[in-house]
C-alpha cells in the first residue's frame, strides 16, 4: 500500500467524532508530525493509558457539612441535668431547635465560631423532645437533620424551695436570704451552685448550710443601704441527690430599706432607737428576768403582727406554773423564732426603765411599741447587750450574725 492511501484512510478516520482523551492524543500527534502518529496508534492509548481507561477529573465535588448530636436520636432515659449538644464538621451550623411537647423551646448558645451549639435550658421529666439542625459546607450547601430523645427519668421526689425576703420587698440591712428545702439535699454543692446572688452594688458575701433543708446568705457586713439583690435559684434540672430533682426556677428580687438599729442594753434597761446613724428615740423597757434572760448579741426582726397569742406552753414553761402565761398580746415585733419579741407590756410600765421581769421578751408601753411597731422592717437590726445568756446553737434571728465571718464561710458546701 502506498503512502498517499494509508494517510487517506487515516485522515477519514480523525473525522469521526472521538472520545476525549482520544482527541486530545490525536491533536497533539497531528501537530507533532507523521512519524509520532504511528506511535500513537501502537496498541497503548494517550499518555500512557490503556484501552478503556479515563482520565480522573483533578477537582472533588465538596462533602456536605455533617453533625454529631448528643443525645443520640431515640435515646432514651436521658438525665434532667444533661445538655443537647450539636457538632459541625465540614461547615458551620445556621440553626438549632429543639422543642418540648407543648412547643416550649430549649435555650441554647451557639459557639463563635458557628461549629457548636449546646443548650442551656433544663429538662422535664418524661419528656420528649425534637431536634432540628439546620447547617451549610464550606460553598453554602444546606443540610438539614432532626432527631429526638426522651427523658424517661421519673424522679423519686421533687426539690421545692421557700425563699426569704419575698420578691419586691423591702427589708433592713440585717437581713439575710434564706431557702428551706421541701426535701433534704444529699449534694449540697450541686445545689448550691444553682444558687446565684447579684447586687447592684458590690457586696462580699456567702452561703451557709445548717442542716440538709436549710440554707442561708448574708454579706460579711450589714448589705448597703439602697442595694438591690437579686437571688437566681436555677433549680430546674439539677440533682440534690439520693434520687431528689429540682424541677423549677426561681427568682426573687429584693431592695435594702433604710440601716434601722436598735440597741436594748439590759443593764442599763433602755432601748436606743438609730436611723441612718441618727439617734431617733431612747425607750424605757424591761428584759428578761435573770430566770428567763433575753439572748445576748444581734437579733434582726423576722415579722410584726398588732396581735399575737402568747403561749408559755411553747417555750416549755406549762400554763399552769406560777410563771405560766396564756394572753393576746399587742404591737408585736419577733427578734427571734424562740418566743422573743419586742412588744407592748401595759403591766410591766412600772418596771419599764428599772428592772428586767419578762419572760425574755423586750416590754415597752403601749406607745412606744406602737412607735417601734410602726417604724420597723423585716431584716432590721436589734442587739442585745448585758445579758448572760448567749446565743447558742440554731436560731432563726439570731443565729446569722452572730459568728465570725471564717466561721460563717466553713459553712458553704463549695468552701
Amino acid at each position: 500500500m502506498d503512502r498517499p492511501s494509508q494517510l487517506s484512510r487515516i485522515l477519514g478516520a480523525l473525522r469521526r467524532p472521538l472520545p476525549l482523551a482520544l482527541t486530545v492524543g490525536v491533536v497533539v500527534v497531528v501537530a507533532l508530525g507523521g512519524v509520532a502518529l504511528a506511535g500513537v496508534w501502537g496498541g497503548r492509548g494517550v499518555a500512557g493509558l490503556l484501552p478503556g481507561q479515563q482520565v480522573t477529573p483533578t477537582t472533588r465535588p465538596v462533602p456536605p457539612v455533617r453533625f454529631r448530636l448528643s443525645p443520640g436520636d431515640r435515646a432514651t432515659g436521658v438525665r434532667l441535668d444533661a445538655r443537647a449538644r450539636v457538632v459541625a464538621s465540614g461547615g458551620r451550623i445556621r440553626s438549632v431547635r429543639v422543642t418540648a411537647p407543648g412547643g416550649e423551646r430549649l435555650a441554647g448558645k451557639l459557639s463563635s465560631n458557628a461549629s457548636t451549639w449546646v443548650s442551656s435550658g433544663p429538662l422535664e421529666p418524661g419528656a420528649r423532645y425534637r431536634l432540628t439542625v439546620v447547617g451549610e459546607n464550606r460553598i453554602g450547601a444546606v443540610t438539614r437533620r432532626a432527631s429526638s430523645f426522651t427523658t424517661t427519668l421519673e424522679p423519686a421526689s421533687t426539690l421545692g424551695a421557700s425563699i426569704m425576703p419575698l420578691d419586691g420587698e423591702k427589708v433592713g440591712v440585717a437581713m439575710p436570704i434564706a431557702v428551706w428545702f421541701d426535701r433534704p439535699v444529699a449534694d449540697k454543692a450541686a445545689v448550691e451552685r444553682r444558687l446565684k446572688v447579684e447586687t447592684s452594688t458590690p457586696v462580699a458575701g456567702a452561703w451557709r448550710w445548717f442542716n440538709d433543708v436549710e440554707v442561708h446568705y448574708r454579706p460579711r457586713t450589714y448589705w448597703p443601704t439602697g442595694t438591690q439583690v437579686t437571688l437566681r435559684a436555677s433549680l430546674a434540672g439539677v440533682s440534690a441527690g439520693d434520687g431528689v430533682w429540682g424541677v423549677r426556677d426561681r427568682q426573687v428580687v429584693f431592695r435594702i430599706g433604710d440601716k434601722h438599729v436598735s440597741v436594748v442594753n439590759t443593764t442599763t434597761h433602755k432601748m436606743k432607737v438609730a436611723s441612718n446613724g441618727r439617734t431617733l428615740k431612747t425607750f424605757p423597757m424591761s428584759a428578761g428576768r435573770p430566770k428567763y434572760p433575753t439572748t445576748n448579741g444581734i437579733h434582726f426582726t423576722l415579722e410584726k403582727a398588732k396581735q399575737v397569742t402568747m403561749d408559755s406552753a411553747t417555750v416549755g414553761i406549762p400554763r399552769d406554773s406560777p410563771d405560766g402565761y396564756f394572753e393576746k398580746v399587742s404591737w408585736n415585733v419577733r427578734i427571734s423564732n424562740t418566743g422573743e419579741f419586742v412588744h407592748a407590756a401595759p403591766w410591766s410600765v412600772g418596771s419599764q426603765g428599772s428592772a428586767n421581769v419578762s419572760h425574755g421578751c423586750v416590754n415597752l408601753s403601749p406607745t412606744n411599741a406602737i412607735w417601734f411597731y410602726n417604724f420597723s422592717q423585716r431584716g432590721d437590726v436589734v442587739e442585745v447587750i448585758g445579758s448572760p445568756k448567749q446565743p447558742n446553737g440554731w436560731s432563726l434571728g439570731v443565729v446569722d450574725w452572730n459568728m465570725s465571718w471564717s466561721k460563717w464561710v466553713s459553712g458553704s458546701a463549695l468552701h
